[in-house]
């Protein structure tokens, strides 16, 4: 039997070949029954139902909606041109460039001599950045500094598992099989 290593209070699990993403959380077969897959939907649902009057709030005190400051922040970010900001953000380059021209309109971007922030873009920036931090503070005293620790460590751990999967997607576009217990 081989010891367990602890690292940061929690146990890794071991790496195992085989699938990766997606389809290695499928095959695992870590949700029992749906019972179990929709009382975590329900928990992400909820969540996700208090975050949006939060979203809203943050929109209305920084002026745009939450899709054109991260546009603003790809920018920021050195993004030059509406297909590297698509491609940052997660979007099409026409959406990309719808919005890079209603932030030029709202004068936070400029695209001439080469797309860049703006001082009153870099304004807006900070003021996003100052209030989502105190976002941050209330979820952070809400759990408490360990299971803060916890909830990042888990849900990079899902972002990597879905940036995987979404890898493994692209070279292989076909549809997962669906699992039968």
């Amino acid at each position: 039997m081989v010891p367990e290593r602890v690292i940061g209070g929690v146990v890794p699990s071991p790496v195992r070949p085989g699938p990766t993403g997606i389809a290695a959380v499928q095959t695992e077969h870590l949700i029992s029954d749906v019972g179990d897959a929709l009382r975590l939907l329900d928990a992400v649902e909820r969540v996700r139902g208090h975050a949006h009057p939060l979203i809203l709030g943050l929109q209305e005190a920084i002026g745009i909606k939450m899709p054109a400051a991260l546009v603003l922040s790809a920018v920021a970010n050195g993004r030059t041109t509406a297909h590297d900001v698509a491609k940052q953000v997660g979007i099409t380059p026409g959406e990309a460039e719808l919005a890079i021209a209603d932030l030029e309109a709202l004068g936070m971007v400029r695209t001439t001599p080469e797309l860049i922030v703006t001082s009153m873009g870099q304004a807006r920036l900070s003021q996003l950045d100052g209030l989502t931090v105190r976002v941050l503070d209330v979820v952070t005293g809400i759990l408490g500094p360990t299971d803060a620790a916890h909830l990042v460590r888990l849900l990079h751990t899902v972002a990597d598992g879905l940036e995987s999967a979404s890898v493994a997607a692209a070279v292989n576009p076909t549809l997962p099989q669906v699992l039968h217990n």
